[in-house]
């Protein structure tokens, strides 16, 4: 056995069985709305994942449910970056991890596998990693550095029981970039690395719809290929969320342009990939079940979590420890990249500011989601930075119409967005990047319309800093819904 094998499974021999539960954020919906729903129901998660939130929060939440076990899903560690301990104040990212981590007594922590920051420039959602070789490498080696903080923190505090790092499998929103699959990115990782992973039922569908269907498989015989190759040894935790469009309105096709989306309800294609990988052999070291629920609806989450509770009572069943690594799996499509690159031509490529076919990214466009790219380019990235953690449209109607008027639109704002690369020297905070990056989109665009927009901006950042009780380093994006709403009623 290798020694990062034998490092994880002697963490992960430390971590009780978890059964199935919920990942929740706190405020949307309330977690405790939607405990008493759910115990009116007759229903009771065997535990909750918590989005990152303020420490205080997270007390409070551990307190009131003191009966219930917890989990914590972090953000803000952008482990997939070769340029992350250069880049990113990533010791304080790994402390708050830490910090959340033991107000709730979790035994794990949870990332995704992607990045928010990527070579100077800010994201709203999601970005999943370039799937290479030397990323992958870069990933372990931070993944271990990371580790390695959450150890020393918990050392330095006099805390037992560190929290073992999980990366979860990123979702593809339209398009993936790389030459190795998938499954490789993530084995190669936990070759070199003791992390546990998280395997998303949900995202696991995009990766055969936006990177592999080109194959010609059909999504069971891929998600067996899949399945043999990824280091499902590794995986902990099982997510179960909901696809959707991003527009309600988009035309229905055989290949529906679904993305991850926790409010939509769960389509019965994800129930029937969820039964084949609970019925694989291979996992051995699942630890929890869990359905994401943030931004749902509460009956909606009261009718999937019993269906969720009804369906994987198998789930935990005794498992033979398979061989490890006994299916090849460096089977490269291409040549590997010998050079490194960096994510901030990845980050313009993606944005639409420079051409795919002017980049080093045009050595990946065999098999790349050409038609999911410039869906991305054009219709999701302006409505996520125009309308994510907050619509600037509701936040600032007045300063909209006047830029309307002289004929800008939410296209000039992207463009202004990824004008220019930027120094990150703060913890990711979506919302006061955005208000930073607004409120310099006006004075560049309208200055006589600066004053306002700055004593407009002032205020919301006030209401940030109280709604979350704690600095703008530490606030979530989750109370955006209650910061709109207070901004709305301010106007």
């Amino acid at each position: 056995m290798k020694t990062h094998d034998q490092d994880f499974d002697r963490r992960a021999e430390r971590i009780p069985h978890h059964g199935v539960g919920l990942s929740v954020d706190l405020h949307a919906p309330d977690v405790l709305e939607l405990s008493d729903a759910l115990r009116r129901a007759g229903l009771t998660p065997d535990y909750l994942e918590v989005f990152k939130a303020p420490t205080s929060e997270l007390l409070r939440v551990r307190q009131v449910l003191a009966e219930t076990r917890f989990a914590y899903h972090a953000e803000g560690l952008w482990c997939i970056d070769p340029e992350m301990t250069a880049r990113y104040p990533w010791k304080e990212a790994a402390d708050t991890i830490a910090r959340h981590a033991d107000a709730l007594g979790a035994a794990w922590a949870n990332h995704e596998c992607a990045g928010k920051q990527l070579g100077g420039y800010s994201f709203g959602t999601y970005l999943p990693p370039v799937y290479t070789n030397e990323i992958a490498d870069a990933t372990a080696a931070n993944v271990r550095l990371c580790q390695a903080r959450l150890d020393e923190w918990n050392l330095e505090k006099g805390r037992s029981g560190t929290p073992l790092l999980l990366l979860e499998l990123a979702p593809l929103t339209y398009f993936g970039v790389g030459d190795i699959a998938v499954a490789e990115f993530f084995r190669q990782i936990v070759d070199a690395a003791s992390c546990g992973l998280v395997l998303d039922i949900g995202h696991l569908w995009t990766v055969w719809r936006y990177r592999e269907r080109g194959s010609g498989a059909d999504l069971e015989t891929f998600a067996a290929e899949f399945l043999a190759a990824f280091p499902l040894h590794r995986v902990l935790q099982v997510h179960l969320a909901g696809l959707g469009p991003q527009d309600s309105h988009a035309p229905q096709e055989t290949f529906p342009w679904w993305i991850d989306a926790h409010d939509a309800p769960v389509p019965e294609v994800l129930w029937k990939l969820l039964r084949q990988v609970l019925d694989h052999p291979g996992l051995v070291s699942l630890k929890g079940i869990a359905l994401e629920v943030d931004t749902k609806e509460i009956p909606m989450i009261v009718e999937e979590f019993r269906r969720l509770q009804d369906e994987t009572g198998h789930a935990f069943r005794s498992r033979p420890v398979p061989l490890r690594a006994a299916v090849p799996y460096r089977v490269r499509r291409g040549e590997a990249i010998k050079r490194s690159m960096g994510y901030e031509t990845y980050a313009r490529v993606v944005s639409g500011q420079q051409a795919l076919a002017d980049s080093d990214l045009r050595r990946f466009e065999d098999g790349l989601e050409r038609e999911g790219l410039r869906r991305y380019c054009t219709v999701y990235l302006p409505h996520e930075l125009m309308t994510w953690g907050g619509d600037l449209e509701e936040l600032f109607p007045d300063v909209w119409r006047s830029l309307r008027a002289r004929g800008l639109t939410d296209r000039d704002f992207v463009r202004f967005w990824f004008g220019k690369s930027t120094a990150v020297i703060e913890p990711y905070d979506f919302f006061s990047l955005k208000l930073t990056c607004w409120g310099a989109f006006v004075h560049a665009c309208a200055p006589e319309l600066a004053a306002r927009v700055d004593l407009d901006i002032e205020r919301l950042r006030r209401s940030h800093d109280e709604l979350n009780g704690e600095p703008s380093a530490e606030s979530p994006s989750v109370s955006m819904t209650a910061l709109h709403a207070r901004a709305i009623d301010d106007q």
